[in-house]
């Protein structure tokens, strides 16, 4: 839409409603060019006239619905304007505008639909007792209540207190956030202060029926009726210790000491943690009643099922060396052998936590295969200090077969003075079950690692004397040092060329060894590096890097070949072709894979070509071609005499 009085700006028609106070503001639509000024009035007592010598406005009446626009200049602008709404209208009307709504807009008109609501009486207050202090709660804090409630005819339906036969057990909640209570309870206790008690009346759609609301109303509870309810706030802990935690964020952490770990323990970690467990007490301060289960040491296999649900859930949160204090539903510590049930059925236990160590077990292949569990810590940070990239490492390790427990390796001799093994990882020099593990290390760690046969020695020339083919194999592996890698992706183009090379190179010596895996993990490191070298300087950088990259896809059709994958292999040709066209060994190879997929014709010009580039091959070529036409003749005899088999049977 175009004006002439009209700015381009994205803004909202609103309205506003004086008939209330305050004035309430709410959100109808949104256009893309719509002037600042312009409101629909419902009414206004007074609206300026127009001055006849200055063209400024005077005071004059409106009725309602008309448009203002203040201040303004001249006589003819209130003409003017009206009109332009009048088009807007018809512009809305053929359109059908759908109003659009980010989540500001959405939170900012819930807020303004909950004032007009609280404007018409959805949640009345009115205070019992004064409390102390001027702390009030905020979104996010964790505050602990006690309340009362009563139906419309003054009968007590439900109450938390002991003076009202109620458990005396106070209600845990964090505001805005976790299991949300009631919108009317929030509400009211915004403005509260500690101990101070008030009566609140909560119409239905404030009450447990507000779509936010997920706690479940006590028995005998009408969530259709007005609900009366006597609160009383205990005490307030600040959002910046509190978080809410669990799968169904209905446990609430108190953080008493923090830590500077940063990792916490998951399943199957082994953990080792101080525990009381406490009912919540009447006062609603924690730790202030007596526990009724102490231990100072309690350890155990995260996800072994020995641990309730509650314990397990409150130690996913925290870091080796924290305090923190979790209230948590009963039914989550319940029916445990490890921690015994809380007396008096309560709905609520606090757990007073310290997380004194935990062993990191790792299932390094998700099916429980390798197993690393971590028994000494090293030094530095996972995963910023361990080897994770192919290096240059020194390790003591020893091993022993785990069904007759025969040790056949120690790297320390039998003086346990021996040099550490210096190798470099992902050549395959060591059991594949080690070199995976050792990268998740840190140096001076110690780590047990337990395998299944095909992570160690099964189908190895260098299984030891004394383990079977078959053999699960158990190792304790410690890690002295390793050579860090530097950040190659952002080395000189130079750097990334030479280490490209160095790869490449690697994988050749791991393919001569018969150690396909390593090798292929090598040429896919060497040309991932190669193919992202984007600020090449010269042409012989460019050409040099073209050299690396063509040399491993070869090297990659050559492993593909020696594994009978000859439609890989033939990928690989084809993108080493593209990438230096007439390649030799790329013709070769590619002539190999079309003679063991049948495609004789091809095969036989890839020969034609290989020798026309490279001479010294042409007696190669000439031979494979002579073995080419056998291989075709015996196939076209093997392909005639099916066609005979198969004529004969019908």
């Amino acid at each position: 839409m175009q004006g002439p009085l009209l700015g381009h700006m994205s803004a909202s028609i609103l309205c506003t409603f004086t008939r209330f106070q305050p004035v309430y503001r709410t959100q109808v639509c949104h256009l893309q060019h719509i002037h600042p000024c312009l409101l629909f009035v419902e009414r206004r007592p007074q609206m300026q006239s127009i001055d006849r010598d200055t063209g400024c406005c005077r005071c004059k009446n409106f009725a309602a619905g008309e448009i203002s626009r203040a201040p303004c200049k001249q006589a003819l602008l209130h003409m003017a304007l009206q009109a332009y709404v009048s088009e807007i209208q018809k512009r809305i009307d053929d359109n059908d505008y759908e109003p659009q709504f980010d989540d500001k807009d959405e939170k900012k008109d819930k807020e303004l639909r909950e004032s007009e609501d609280l404007s018409h009486g959805a949640v009345l207050k009115g205070t019992v007792e004064q409390g102390a202090g001027n702390r009030h709660p905020q979104e996010g804090d964790l505050v602990y209540i006690h309340i009362s409630m009563t139906a419309p005819s003054g009968q007590l339906l439900h109450s938390t207190r002991l003076e009202e036969d109620g458990s005396g057990v106070p209600i845990a909640l964090v505001l805005g956030r976790g299991v949300r209570a009631p919108r009317g309870w929030e509400l009211g206790l915004q403005d509260m202060v500690c101990q101070q008690r008030c009566q609140l009346t909560i119409k239905p759609e404030y009450g447990y029926k507000h779509k936010d609301c997920h706690m479940q109303p006590p028995k005998g509870v009408s969530i259709d009726e007005t609900m009366h309810v006597d609160i009383k706030l205990l005490e307030i802990y600040s959002k910046d210790d509190v978080r809410v935690v669990g799968v169904n964020e209905n446990i609430y952490k108190t953080i008493k000491q923090r830590s500077e770990s940063w990792e916490s323990p998951r399943e199957p970690y082994a953990v080792e943690v101080s525990c009381a467990a406490r009912v919540p007490a009447p006062s609603g301060r924690q730790g202030d009643s007596p526990p009724y289960f102490v231990t100072p040491a309690l350890g155990f296999i995260m996800g072994s099922g020995t641990a309730p649900s509650g314990l397990e859930e409150a130690l996913s949160s925290m870091t080796q060396g924290e305090q923190s204090v979790f209230s948590c539903p009963a039914e989550s510590i319940r029916g445990s052998s490890m921690l015994p049930d809380p007396p008096h059925q309560p709905d609520r236990v606090e757990l007073d936590l310290h997380l004194l160590k935990f062993a990191q077990v790792r299932d390094m292949t998700g099916n429980g295969e390798v197993m690393k569990r971590r028994i000494r810590e090293g030094r530095g940070q996972f995963p910023m200090d361990c080897p994770m990239a192919d290096s240059r490492l020194q390790i003591h390790y020893k091993g022993h077969a785990v069904d007759t427990g025969q040790e056949f390796v120690n790297t320390r001799g039998a003086d346990s003075n021996a040099e550490p093994l210096e190798f470099d990882s992902g050549m395959g020099i060591l059991p594949e079950a080690i070199d995976m593990t050792v990268r998740l290390m840190t140096p001076g760690e110690v780590s047990l690692i337990t395998s299944t046969s095909q992570y160690a020695y099964d189908g190895r020339p260098d299984r030891p004397p004394g383990v079977l083919e078959g053999a699960n194999v158990e190792w304790e592996v410690e890690l002295i040092s390793f050579q860090k890698q530097p950040d190659w992706e952002r080395a000189e183009p130079d750097a990334k060329i030479k280490h490209a090379g160095e790869l490449k190179d690697q994988g050749n010596m791991a393919f001569k060894a018969g150690r396909l895996k390593p090798a292929r993990s090598k040429y896919t490191k060497a040309l991932r590096l190669a193919d992202r070298i984007f600020d090449l300087e010269t042409e012989e950088q460019a050409e040099a890097a073209s050299v690396v990259k063509t040399a491993c896809l070869v090297n990659l059709a050559n492993c593909a070949q020696r594994e009978q994958q000859f439609g890989e292999a033939l990928d690989w040709c084809n993108k080493a072709l593209r990438e230096s066209h007439n390649h030799a060994k790329a013709l070769y190879r590619r002539a190999m894979a079309f003679s063991a997929l049948g495609e004789f014709d091809k095969a036989q010009e890839d020969y034609v070509k290989w020798k026309e580039v490279d001479q010294s091959a042409t007696a190669d070529a000439d031979a494979q071609i002579a073995k080419l036409k056998l291989q075709q003749k015996a196939a076209n005899a093997k392909q005639k005499q099916q066609f005979r088999n198969f004529f004969n049977r019908t």
